[in-house]
């Protein structure tokens, strides 16, 4: 039995998602840009990766974002792109796809993660949408498609957003669907064969295997027309896939196997691909499914494991402790084991086995945010109010948008006695929040305590912000 799911449900179509990113490119063409420089591109590309970032629910988990930007990182090594920062998002949908947007933003789907057997597969598809980035096809996609009026693109978004879900307007979101995917065959056709060439080129570059693009090209036909026939999913984005494997196995298959120094694997593709699983279907669904597998299989790393990330997430830690302490036993190194029984035995209130497992899990994943933020509360439990402020500030640096850090800053600042600085954390935890007339209090008492006249212009010019 699998670990991935078993069947595919159409929760929601990547088809219009596409079509809402050619859209919103568009209406950028009827201002008048025609063919962007790099700068706007960038600034275009983070716009729209803002907007699709409320529009679509990506994953947080700090395993599988650090799994596939490893893997668009080595991939990237080989491109000696260096126009503008690369973004890697994974999408929470079923549907399996990929497509990429200006300024090196890839969106990739949990459906894809769990459909491929290995990572080489994956390294395909993420080298591919690469390609079509260096070699910048959606900005001259957009020099062809001036012609598209307002309203037209109207209809586009409206079919999209609005009307998905809305009981009677199927047609419109089909017809929305159709204008863009026959807008984009006219640029992906001629261009995927050119991104399959540097995809793979990529792919040999890293050390993966070419061949392992074949396997998942020929695993997505066959999904398309035996799984889910009637909704487009990475074929409509992605056409002329029949041709492409027969002209790429004729590459790769007819000649003798390329001598490889492959490289050591991103992460636990099994474990990523479990913690996907439990993401889509909920911690009440993982646990049913993983007490049956370890049933089924009893002593199998992977079913324990996922049992216990499924009791982790449920808030069930007690539960989950002896089944990730036997995993482990069967797997004394493995970092994702440890990681989760780090966590279990922190809300068991097992603070000095909590902090244990997770220095140890911390070794083996040294920028993962949830295991640092986990040995600031430890420490924090403990009094250690030095080495917590130590792991907050990493989280900081790590990840600026984990606001809360903020909060918990504070929090220590004010059981060191440190009002200033505890007063200046919560300000720009409630600056934000949004809560603009608290932030004003808290900067307005830190500034009291400070004796640092920089530190004090600093707070004036956040004061003297608010108070217009």
């Amino acid at each position: 039995m699998s670990y991935r799911l078993i069947s595919f449900l159409p929760l929601r179509c990547i088809s219009l998602i596409v079509s809402f990113c050619l859209s919103v490119l568009l209406c950028f063409v009827t201002v008048g840009i025609a063919s962007m420089t790099v700068e706007e591109e960038k600034e275009l590309g983070d716009k729209l990766a803002q907007e699709l970032q409320q529009k679509l629910e990506i994953i947080s988990d700090p395993l599988v974002k650090q799994y596939i930007a490893e893997i668009g990182r080595r991939l990237l090594k080989e491109t000696h792109d260096t126009r503008f920062p690369y973004h890697f998002y994974v999408v929470k949908e079923l549907e399996p796809n990929a497509f990429a947007i200006p300024g090196g933003h890839i969106f990739i789907t949990s459906g894809l993660i769990r459909l491929v057997d290995a990572e080489g597969e994956l390294a395909g598809v993420i080298g591919h949408e690469i390609a079509h980035s260096v070699s910048r096809h959606i900005d001259k996609a957009m020099e062809r498609a001036k012609r598209i009026s307002l309203a037209t693109l109207a209809a586009v978004i409206a079919g999209a957003f609005l009307s998905r879900d809305a009981k009677g307007t199927g047609a419109i979101a089909t017809s929305a669907m159709a204008m863009a995917q026959s807008l984009m065959l006219k640029y992906t056709r001629e261009n995927e064969v050119e991104a399959d060439q540097k995809g793979t080129k990529y792919m040999i570059s890293a050390g993966y295997d070419p061949r392992d693009m074949v396997v998942f090209l020929k695993k997505i036909y066959r999904w398309q027309r035996f799984v889910s026939p009637n909704v487009p999913t990475y074929l409509s984005t992605h056409p002329g896939v029949d041709s492409r494997i027969t002209y790429l196995s004729d590459i790769f298959f007819n000649e003798p196997k390329p001598l490889i120094d492959h490289p050591i694997a991103a992460g636990d593709l099994k474990k990523i691909q479990i913690r996907l699983f439990i993401k889509e279907r909920g911690e009440m669904t993982g646990i049913d499914h993983f007490s049956s597998l370890v049933k089924e299989k009893p002593g199998d790393i992977n079913a324990l494991y996922g049992l216990g990330t499924s009791y982790i997430m449920a808030g069930r830690a007690k539960e989950a402790i002896p089944l990730l302490t036997e995993a482990l036993k069967l797997s004394s190194d493995d970092g994702y084991i440890m990681r989760e029984l780090g966590i279990g035995y922190f809300h068991a209130k097992e603070i000095d086995k909590a902090l244990q497992s997770l220095q140890a899990a911390l070794n083996v994943f040294p920028s993962d945010t949830t295991i640092l933020y986990y040995l600031a509360q430890a420490h924090q439990e403990q009094g250690k109010w030095d080495q917590s402020l130590a792991f907050y500030r990493q989280v900081l640096e790590i990840d600026p948008q984990r606001t809360e850090i903020y909060y918990n800053l504070g929090v220590v600042y004010s059981m060191k006695d440190l009002l200033g600085p505890a007063h200046e954390s919560f300000g720009f935890y409630f600056k934000h929040t949004g809560k603009k007339e608290t932030a004003l209090f808290h900067f307005k008492k830190a500034r009291k305590y400070y004796q640092d006249e920089e530190k004090r212009k600093k707070l004036d010019e956040l004061i003297r912000e608010y108070e217009k």
